[in-house]
């Protein structure tokens, strides 16, 4: 799919509008079943092949080509399991050495289908092998993740051509540093509150700068994940003790959104904005318009010969 074509189903997808794009798409939860659907179809045909993986490999690697290329589908999740089924296939005729490497050809594989099928899971699949080589290699699974997520932090906060390759960002931002927690050990705890601390400060200060859904959400997983590990530090404390480091972060947090909202007259601001005339003159009409009216019960007297319509003590107002 061009990049036309995909800007054209992204709008679609966003707004409703009936756009007439030249593939077939379904939405997330179509895609989801479809996945999984042909991913069980494509084990089945592994074992009745008797384990081959050649042969599963080139099977489903020709028919997601086919209905790629033929029938132009696209994002319908049958072609995103045929394609990373048949490198996975593949993969299963390499001998097993249990070497970290195979993390790294595993990872490649999802890259590739990824980058084929424009599929953004894919590509932070490929991200979570690397991440568990460098765990198994160097035992800097945590550093690794979050390093890539900050770099994928910074490369969202340009504008994309193609839609896909933002949601690819977004997805390597939002589940890598989740990835790397689980490989987390208690003996460096204070260094991960440290490492994921950090994180979400670049994270909220790149949200507060650019004002993206997906910076918001990573600085929350970095805060959160580090406020679940000083929770398992503290744990020992006694309840008081517990309180005052609260109220002590409570506070500090405060101050320093205070200074960072100080002054500023665009986006997020701290100051209420300053009136002018003509939203002084509405909130006066709207003010007078919702005043109830008061009706007067119609009285109809008589009027004697020569005198007026209203007055009183002899004056009249009619002559």
């Amino acid at each position: 799919m061009n990049v036309e074509h995909e800007r054209a189903l992204a709008v679609r997808e966003l707004t409703g509008v009936a756009i007439d794009v030249p593939w077939r798409a379904y939405n997330l939860f179509a895609q989801a079943v479809f996945f999984v659907l042909t991913g069980i179809g494509v084990y089945t045909l592994y074992k009745a092949a008797g384990d081959h993986g050649i042969i599963t490999g080139i099977a489903a690697l020709a028919l997601a080509e086919y209905l790629i290329r033929r029938q132009r589908w696209f994002r319908t999740g049958v072609e995103s399991a045929l394609w990373i089924g048949a490198l996975f296939a593949f993969i299963s005729e390499l001998p097993n050495s249990g070497k970290p490497e195979a993390m790294l050809v595993l990872g490649a594989a999802a890259a590739i289908a990824g980058a084929r099928v424009r599929n953004p899971l894919f590509g932070a699949l490929a991200a979570g092998f690397a991440m568990h080589y460098f765990e198994r290699k160097w035992d800097l699974g945590v550093l690794f993740a979050l390093v890539v997520a900050t770099i994928a932090i910074v490369l969202l906060s340009r504008t994309w051509r193609r839609p896909s390759t933002e949601w690819l960002f977004i997805a390597i931002a939002l589940t890598l540093p989740i990835a790397g927690y689980a490989e987390a050990d208690a003996a460096w705890r204070w260094t991960t509150i440290a490492l994921y601390a950090a994180f979400g400060c670049i994270a909220v200060a790149f949200a507060i700068a650019r004002r993206h859904h997906a910076f918001f959400l990573a600085s929350a997983i970095g805060f959160a994940i580090a406020s679940i590990e000083i929770g398992r530090e503290l744990s020992m404390l006694v309840l008081e003790a517990k309180l005052a480091i609260g109220g002590a972060f409570l506070l500090t947090m405060s101050i320093v959104v205070s200074r960072l909202l100080r002054d500023r007259t665009r986006g997020f601001v701290a100051t209420r904005e300053k009136l002018t005339t003509a939203d002084d003159v509405l909130a006066i009409a709207a003010t007078i318009a919702m005043q109830p009216a008061h009706h007067t019960s119609n009285v109809t007297t008589s009027r004697e010969d020569g005198g007026g319509e209203f007055g009183g003590a002899g004056a009249s107002g009619d002559y």
